[in-house]
């Protein structure tokens, strides 16, 4: 398969066409566990870097297939927080895949599990846990800021963005955890 990896223009072709299987069919045979395998096969041992996705991509043009890909991508268990981070980090690459409200999610929940559990109480800013350059859901960032602020690693600066752009959210937690705020 690394041979073929090495044509990546045929490779997405492919991909492409697999992506509509797997889109269009909820039958579990095993031509669909070949799809299976061949899209693990790609996430786990292929694509090792960022530039890999938009090689991968260049025949997939449809961001519906892009995202349901990344959602593959991230809910795989063997994929390195490392290179999680290196997705996250990449703003241009997160656009140019496209439909990122489809996909970001996840990965971003997996980002701020693994830094509140490696930060020092009151060591996570907004930014570390909330990417400012896309534009995501106010709920969901009200999400990762009450779950950052309870488990009481959101920094200073931290909680006042929460308090100012969350305001509600932020005093039912200091009532419920018992903050004067």
């Amino acid at each position: 398969m690394e041979n073929f990896w090495d044509k990546k223009k045929e490779f997405s072709k492919v991909l492409s066409l697999i992506l509509d299987v797997k889109l269009d069919s909820s039958a579990k045979t095993t031509f669909h566990r070949y799809i299976d395998y061949f899209i693990n096969y790609t996430i786990v041992f292929l694509i090792k870097k960022n530039d890999d996705f938009l090689q991968l991509f260049s025949e997939v043009n449809d961001k519906s297939k892009r995202a349901t890909f990344m959602d593959r991508y991230f809910s795989n268990d063997l994929i390195s927080y490392e290179m999680v981070c290196k997705i996250l980090n990449d703003e241009e690459l997160i656009k140019k895949i496209g439909l990122h409200h489809e996909w970001i999610e996840y990965p971003l929940m997996l980002r701020t599990s693994y830094l509140l559990s490696i930060s020092k109480e009151r060591g996570v800013d907004e930014t570390d846990i909330i990417p400012c350059e896309l534009d995501l859901d106010c709920s969901f960032k009200e999400y990762l800021l009450s779950w950052s602020f309870e488990e009481k690693k959101l920094s200073k600066k931290g909680i006042d963005y929460f308090k100012k752009n969350f305001e509600n959210k932020y005093n039912q937690l200091c009532k419920i955890m018992g903050i004067n705020p």
